[in-house]
Order: C-alpha cells, then structure tokens, then sequence
C-alpha cells in the first residue's frame, strides 16, 4: 500500500466517524429528540427486541400526552448511565409513567415513576443486529477513556501491525 493510499484510507475513516456524527445530530433534530439511535444494551426487552437490535426514536417533548400504556419508549432513570428500552404498563395519575421490561417476571423499582423529562422518545423502527456496531463503538470509546495507557498500547499495536503488514506486502511485490 502506497503512503497517499495510507493516507487516503485515514481519511475515509475521519470521514466516516464525521458523517455518522452528522447523521445521528441531524436525525435528532429532524426527529425532535437528544437520542436519536439507541442500541438495546440486554435482553430485557425479548422477544420483542434483542440485545444488539438498533431502535430509532421519535422525539415527545410536549407530546407526552399522547404516550399510551404498551408503546416502548426509552428513558435514563437516575443513578444510570446506560438509557433503558422499556414498554410503558400504566399511566399514573400524577403525569408518570410505569413501565417493565417484556422479560423481566417484575417491575425495577425505578419503573414506576418516570417522568417526561426523563424520557428520550419512543421506538418507531427496529433495525435487527446494527445495533451492536454502536454497542462496539461506544464499549470501544469508554474503554479507551477508562483505560488511557492500554488503549494507547492497543491503537500503537494496531498501527504496528498496519505498518509491517504494508511492508511485508510491498516485500512480496518486489519478488515476483
């Protein structure tokens, strides 16, 4: 591989991250919510969604009213990081939701109280198995955050690797 083909292939993959950044805030605006794409983190939603399956949102700030018991929306309760795929079971009288995993035999105690400022949308398409080039990419990201040194020494790995694969076919070339 030549040095502007090395160079070439950086950028597509500069490119590429730019365009799905691009993508993912453009549907959030044209879709009315701050989490446009989700990916389903476990497999508390079977047989409805599987883990790994890729949920597009509709956004319901102001629309909340229209929620209904046995939509599946998305929410980020306190105290976690991950958003939780849930389906709505009941309507409280103060405004809240309740909601409950198809697989899961009971309600978390977070479930019965979420709040429509808690909400990020409700699922309108489901995508079978895209979802895990997300789980991917996002695994990837915060281990490398959590683990600056040994993502260092993978990405120099990767490199290295790149780099001597580029050498020993260029060798192979100048054989034949």
């Amino acid at each position: 591989m030549k040095d502007s083909e090395t160079l070439s292939t950086a950028l597509y993959i500069v490119l590429g991250v730019l365009a799905a950044v691009a993508i993912n805030a453009g549907m959030g605006f044209a879709l009315g919510t701050d989490l446009p794409i989700v990916a389903v983190q476990s497999g508390s939603m079977v047989p409805a969604f599987y883990k790994g399956d890729l949920l597009i949102l509709e956004g319901m700030k102001g629309r909340e009213g229209s929620l209904q018991a046995g939509d599946v929306i998305v929410f980020s309760p306190p105290g976690r990081e991950v958003p939780v795929v849930h389906r709505i079971i009941a309507l409280n009288p103060d405004g809240t939701f309740q909601t409950k995993g198809d697989a899961n035999p009971t309600q978390l105690p977070f479930e019965k109280g979420i709040s429509a400022d808690q909400i990020h949308g409700r699922s309108i398409i489901t995508i079978p198995y895209l979802g895990w080039v997300k789980i991917a990419a996002v695994d990837a990201y915060f281990y490398a955050v959590a683990n600056p040194m040994l993502a260092a020494i993978a990405l120099a790995g990767l490199l290295l690797a790149f780099f001597a694969w580029d050498k020993l076919e260029k060798k192979g070339k100048k054989r034949k």
